[in-house]
């Protein structure tokens, strides 16, 4: 037990215990009992899917129960770090990867059937990141056209008068240090110049 979370660095007690609450449900805990070998520990766990309880506990008891059944049995198993894998390793749907139409958005695209704008967010923030507060192409016209001109007489950018403001600020602080690391390689390229 304390070697899986040394091995994962508590990322598995972080983001699915705590974090996601994985064994919340019986639903949820049936399926996770099915993630182990057949005929195993899974009619002596019935009334551990059944009944309620927190993910932390349900899954202490879980992992003391694939112990025991392991010990009785003389044999070493790897299901708890299997089921641990199967639950934190990103799986990728197959047709995200062929079709055009499901691949990765480029920054500001639109989606076609729910107007969601794909807007950049920080690799830090994917766990806290929700998509369905990401601003819709209906919500965008609506700003701009709410939008009340100030006194100040300063021409104001679009995007400013939107709740886009803080995404197009992120993805022009990256294109500027994207920028400046490419200096050196600019001034290179720079005797290389192709006009047309």
């Amino acid at each position: 037990s304390s070697g899986i979370n040394a091995e994962y660095g508590g990322y598995f007690d972080e983001l699915m215990i705590r974090n996601q609450d994985f064994l919340s449900t019986p639903e949820k805990r049936n399926q996770v009992l099915n993630m182990f070998p057949a005929k195993t520990i899974q009619n002596d766990m019935a009334d551990w899917a059944s009944s309620p309880g927190d993910s932390k506990k349900k899954w202490s008891l879980l992992k003391s129960a694939w112990a025991e059944y392991s010990r009785a049995r003389k044999q070493k198993n790897n299901a708890i770090k299997e089921v641990v894998l199967q639950l934190c390793y990103p799986r990728l749907d197959v047709n995200v990867t062929k079709g055009l139409n499901h691949l990765l958005k480029s920054p500001f695209s639109v989606h076609p059937k729910t107007g969601r704008v794909c807007i950049p967010f920080l690799a830090k923030d994917v766990d806290t990141f929700d998509p369905f507060t990401v601003p819709t192409l209906e919500q965008i016209i609506e700003e701009m056209g709410s939008w009340k001109e100030g006194e100040e007489g300063a021409k104001i950018p679009d995007y400013a008068k939107t709740s886009l403001k803080p995404s197009v600020e992120l993805f022009k602080k990256f294109a500027e240090e994207c920028h400046s690391k490419s200096g050196a390689v600019k001034e290179e390229n720079k005797e290389n110049k192709m006009d047309w």
